[in-house]
C-alpha cells in the first residue's frame, strides 16, 4: 500500500513540477497545430470494497488518461470510465479503445487464497442524446485472473452549474460472464474445505446495477479536480455467493474519491 501512496505522489509532484513550463503550451489548446494532440493525465485515491462483496474498504490510486484534438470541447470522463481515447467522435457518437485494470486481491477470506491482477481490453461508444446527456457502452476482454467479458453500461447527466464548476451522475449497470466473476465470487471444492464455506460456482448475467455522482471544478484550461461517490448493489447470481452473504460481505458496495488532472499540448505523436 505504500509503495501504491508513493507513485501516487511521485505522479502529483511530477505534474505540479512541471505545470509552468507547460502552461504557456496548454493554456490555449485551440491555438495549437493541427498535428498536436491535448493530452490529459492524472489520478484520484479513492475508497473501494477490499475485495469485490466486501463490507470493509482499501485505499487504492487509480490513473486517468485522455486525448483530444486542440479547439475541441472537454471530453466528459465519469469516474468509472474505462481508460481510452477516441478514434472517432463527431461529437454525438464517440468509438475507440479502452482498457481497466483490477487490482490483484490477498486474502479475501481465511482458506480462499489470493487472486491475481486481470487487464481488461477492449471498445467503447459513447453516445450523446442530448448536449448535456451521455449514455456509454463498454465491453472488454479480461487477460488475466478474471478472462471473461465485462460489459458496462452508464448514463450521465452533465450540469454545469458555473463556468468552473459541473456536477454530473446518473445509473449504472454491469454484465459478466462467469469466467469474468468466478474468481471473485465462486468457491472451489478445496476451498471450500479449507474455508468452512459451501462450494459455489457463480453463473453469467447481470452482476450490479447502482448510480453515481461527481463534482468536477476547473481551476484552469490547464488544471482540474473532482470529487465522487458510486453505489453499486450486486445482483442474481453474484450476490447470492456466500463470500457476498457470508460473514464480512454485503451486497451493497461503495466507491469514494478524489482526482487531480492536468491538460498539456503533446506534438510528434504517431497518429
Amino acid at each position: 500500500m505504500g509503495r501504491k501512496f508513493g507513485s501516487v505522489v511521485l505522479l502529483l509532484g511530477l505534474m505540479f513540477a512541471s505545470a509552468s513550463q507547460a502552461a504557456d503550451l496548454a493554456v490555449q489548446p485551440g491555438a495549437a497545430a493541427p498535428s498536436t494532440w491535448i493530452v490529459t493525465i492524472g489520478a484520484d485515491v479513492r475508497a473501494v470494497p477490499r475485495y469485490p462483496g466486501s463490507n470493509d474498504f482499501v485505499v487504492l490510486p487509480v490513473p486517468y488518461f485522455d486525448l483530444s484534438k486542440p479547439g475541441s470541447p472537454e471530453r466528459f470522463h465519469g469516474p468509472l470510465d474505462g481508460i481510452g481515447f477516441a478514434l472517432f467522435d463527431n461529437g454525438v457518437f464517440g468509438i475507440g479503445p479502452v482498457g481497466s485494470l483490477v487490482w490483484s486481491q490477498s486474502q479475501k477470506i481465511n482458506g480462499l487464497g489470493n487472486v491475481g491482477m486481470t487487464l481488461n481490453l477492449g471498445g467503447y461508444v459513447d453516445y450523446w442524446a442530448m448536449p448535456w446527456l451521455r449514455t456509454r457502452a463498454e465491453v472488454m476482454q479480461g487477460v488475466g485472473a478474471g478472462d471473461g467479458i465485462t460489459a458496462n453500461l452508464f448514463m450521465d447527466a452533465i450540469l454545469p452549474l458555473s463556468s468552473a464548476l459541473t456536477l454530473s451522475g446518473g445509473p449504472r449497470a454491469r454484465y459478466v460472464t462467469s469466467e469474468t466473476a468466478a474468481p471473485y465470487f465462486s468457491i472451489t471444492p478445496a476451498q471450500s474445505l479449507a474455508s468452512g464455506l459451501p462450494q459455489y460456482h457463480v453463473g453469467t448475467g447481470w452482476q450490479s446495477v447502482g448510480a453515481g455522482t461527481q463534482l468536477k471544478y476547473r481551476f484552469n484550461p490547464v488544471w482540474a479536480t473532482y470529487g465522487f461517490v458510486e453505489y453499486q448493489r450486486l445482483i442474481g447470481s453474484t450476490a447470492n455467493s456466500p463470500i457476498v452473504n457470508g460473514p464480512g460481505g454485503s451486497e451493497n458496495q461503495w466507491i469514494f474519491g478524489v482526482g487531480v488532472i492536468y491538460s498539456f499540448a503533446m506534438t510528434g505523436l504517431p497518429f
